[in-house]
């Protein structure tokens, strides 16, 4: 106990510092025996299907309450055999272009892409309206979590997806967390951008997939102490995790929608999380 408590006072103290993320990530290896996979070093590009070879639209993937729930569906047109399959959560815009664009991206990497809805068709860029639409869609949280685990059942039946990841956006990425937890032997991947965290090593233990996660410096919604609790709990449950910090990025830095949007930092992401997704879904 003790050796295990000096350990961690120095992880905490290394991580009171100023220092970038990759640097965090290695220190969370040295400490705690974690792996680091190789979109800490993310390589060479990667061969992207022309959009004329990606057949995208609306589905219906679950019933709530005998009401359909549609979400949208982007795969590479030409396919042979089962294919890796992601589920993409949206943020507390609900399912816009945005995410759309995001599912074509993904597709043109050679998955089957399925973004979910969970505000029912609603979309927004007001910060107020975006709050009371999260309000009312997790005043009945049994809801979203069955219209995510019909996801899944959708992916796994009806596109008969080989593996399968799941990322979330900001309450996307809390949700990604919970359906993860939920069914844990679902998924094969897991990639969350500036969501509020799991901070206790019995939330961490169950997720057995390899886990993916980019915070901003300067992201109030998730501050440094979060983000620090997190790895520390991380370390603790011996959870697969490889957090990337951005010092001066604040929540939304990917989104180029968003007066957050930083173009560096938004493209070093996603070649990270090319490197993360083939290694874990396609090999």
């Amino acid at each position: 106990m003790t050796r295990l408590a000096n350990s961690i006072g120095y992880f905490r103290m290394c991580f009171m510092q100023r220092r970038c993320g990759i640097v965090r990530a290695l220190l969370l290896c040295v400490v705690f025996g974690m792996t680091l996979s190789p979109v800490a070093r993310a390589g060479s590009p990667v061969r992207l299907l022309p959009l004329s070879a990606i057949k995208s639209g609306q589905v219906q993937y679950a019933l709530i309450r005998g009401q359909p729930v549609h979400g949208y569906l982007s795969q590479p047109a030409d396919t042979r055999g089962a294919q890796p399959g992601i589920i993409l959560i949206h943020m507390w815009w609900g399912l816009n272009q945005h995410m759309r664009d995001l599912a074509v991206q993904l597709a043109r990497r050679g998955y089957v892409v399925l973004a979910v809805d969970l505000y029912n068709g609603h979309t927004t860029r007001d910060p107020q309206i975006a709050a009371r639409l999260m309000d009312i869609a997790n005043q009945n949280p049994g809801a979203l979590l069955s219209n995510l685990e019909q996801a899944v059942a959708y992916m796994n039946v009806t596109q008969n997806v080989k593996r399968l990841g799941v990322i979330g956006w900001s309450v996307g990425g809390q949700w990604a967390f919970r359906i993860a937890s939920d069914l844990p032997q679902a998924f094969d991947a897991m990639a969350v951008f500036y969501a509020a965290p799991y901070t206790e090593p019995s939330q961490l233990a169950p997720l057995r997939m390899p886990i993916l996660a980019f915070f901003g410096g300067r992201d109030p919604f998730v501050p440094q102490a979060v983000v620090d609790k997190f790895q520390w709990a991380a370390g603790l449950a011996s959870a697969r995790v490889v957090i990337h910090i951005y010092p001066h990025a604040k929540a939304a830095f990917d989104d180029p929608d968003s007066t957050a949007y930083d173009a560096h930092d938004a493209q070093d992401a996603w070649r990270q999380l090319d490197a993360f997704l083939a290694r874990y879904l396609k090999n």
